[in-house]
């Protein structure tokens, strides 16, 4: 297993409690977490409720709020694993840099940096979102103060009273930005485009509401079952049915009339593409932060970073003392750095060809006993990437039961499969919200959408329960060992 975030904690906790209780967990950061453990930059938090956001088989009653913090949200992973025994088989500070299927042996090779490794079944479980994205603005390297990203988020700078450049607003600016404005001198904000938000109307769990939780838990299942029906609708407006995204789109611009007086301000802020064709954002505070006095939004194009500040293209030069990049993650790297070489010599990089494609997101043809846990085409407008990463497992878990009914050593993705899934699946997607016509991390340059499930996410955990014989193909006599 490598990647110690929800994927591989989930799934090393799925196999052993199937029984497989031979797995070696590689994570390269010191401790497990993932995206919770790199994300702590001030207001970091999720955007799905609480109760959507753990696994069904680790309730936990006890969340503070609706929307749990970064920090709840590590300690509720790193108890999870400590309950289930899944701490003794992580390796934390261990890199894979590359993973060579060996077709004489059926087995994996892993090059580690703490050495080789061997396994019977290998599933990635790095994340769509692990590294950071740093755009390649002119004198970036000039800029003589603190500048870093807030997936690297320091801590040792002190940023009260000081004038602080955010470039972004997505989700991760439309939390930094109200978290900080209370404390720096100035913060200007600089915005290519307007995305799309709804209130997040976030609050805190009383204490006779958590103890209802756990003294009755169908309250926190039924809640689950209500988020994800909302969930649904949101999946259904922005894939098949675009006429429910009126009411959704109204929202948004409500919000953003309640919240903000000047006409020019809000002309900035409102989004001219459709609802969902970019990450909607949900917030309670981001408008609210826009209109005080030591923030500006600034819309201009910038044209370089100087030692003192930014320049936009206008010739304009905002002087800044600590530089912020909110500005996403390489949504589209799966598995990067690792390398993984498959059947025939040839590696992932090669077969996907710049554009990941992956059964359910799940399986690749010449990549034996290879399974991508929340992998290409498993994002959504709407969802939890704990949902999905429970239905990918269901689906590793049949893949593994199959083997054994079979005395197999291998179980291959059969090409012909990959193409039929991968034709219906761009089908689906040409009709969808995405690809209305907006830039997004979601879409590449040349219209390829390697992130995106254009269906409902019911139908994501149907289809992942089987495995149809006549997509899969078995090899000969199995070993036990899982990684």
């Amino acid at each position: 297993m490598v990647g110690g975030g929800f994927g591989g904690v989930g799934a090393a906790v799925m196999l052993a409690r199937a029984g497989y209780r031979d797995v070696t967990v590689f994570e390269r950061a010191e401790r497990v977490g993932g995206v919770w453990h790199h994300n702590t930059y001030p207001g970091a938090a999720c955007d799905v409720p609480s109760h959507f956001y753990e696994f069904s088989f680790a309730p936990n009653p006890r969340w503070s709020r609706r929307y749990a913090p970064q920090a709840e949200i590590q300690d509720y992973l790193e108890d999870v694993a400590r309950r289930h025994g899944v701490l003794e088989r992580v390796r934390t500070g261990t890199e894979v840099k590359r993973a060579t299927w060996d077709a004489d042996r059926a087995r994996w090779v892993l090059d580690t940096s703490a050495g080789e490794h061997e396994a019977d079944v290998l599933v990635t479980a790095c994340g769509q979102l692990s590294i950071p994205r740093v755009p390649p603005i002119p004198g970036l390297d000039d800029f003589a103060g603190p500048a870093f990203h807030t997936a690297r988020w320091r801590h040792d700078v002190e940023l009260a009273g000081r004038r602080v450049a955010v470039l972004g607003t997505g989700c991760s600016a439309i939390q930094v930005v109200p978290a900080i404005q209370p404390a720096v001198a100035r913060v200007d904000v600089y915005q290519r485009t307007p995305g799309w938000t709804i209130p997040k109307t976030d609050f805190a769990y009383k204490e006779r509401t958590k103890r209802l939780f756990e003294r009755f838990p169908v309250l926190q299942r039924l809640d689950r079952a209500a988020i994800l029906a909302f969930m649904e609708l949101g999946a259904a407006a922005m894939t098949r049915h675009r006429w429910l995204l009126h009411p959704f789109r109204a929202a948004g611009r409500a919000q953003i009339r309640r919240a903000i007086a000047d006409p020019q301000l809000r002309r900035k802020v409102t989004p001219t593409d459709e609802f969902g064709c970019k990450r909607v954002m949900l917030t309670d505070e981001w408008y609210p932060a826009l209109t005080r006095p030591n923030v500006e939004l600034v819309t201009d194009r910038i044209e370089r970073v100087t030692a003192t500040g930014i320049r936009t293209a206008e010739g304009v030069e905002r002087p800044a003392e600590v530089l912020v990049l909110a500005t996403g993650f390489e949504a589209h790297a799966f598995t990067a750095p690792m390398e993984i070489v498959g059947r025939d010599g040839r590696t992932l990089a090669e077969e996907w060809n710049g554009v990941p494609r992956a059964y359910l997101g799940l399986t690749v043809p010449s990549f034996p006993n290879m399974f991508l846990l929340y992998g290409p085409n498993t994002n959504g407008g709407t969802g939890s990437v704990v949902y999905t990463i429970e239905a990918g497992m269901n689906h590793v878990l049949g893949a593994l039961r199959r083997m054994g009914q079979a005395g197999a050593d291998r179980i291959e993705l059969r090409r012909d499969a990959a193409e039929r899934f991968d034709r219906e699946l761009r089908a689906a997607l040409a009709r969808s919200v995405w690809h209305s016509g907006c830039t997004s991390w979601y879409v590449d340059e040349h219209g390829n959408d390697p992130n995106q499930w254009p269906w409902l996410w019911t139908a994501y955990r149907r289809r992942t329960a089987r495995v149809d014989p006549a997509t899969y193909e078995l090899g000969a006599p199995a070993r036990e060992r899982v990684a």
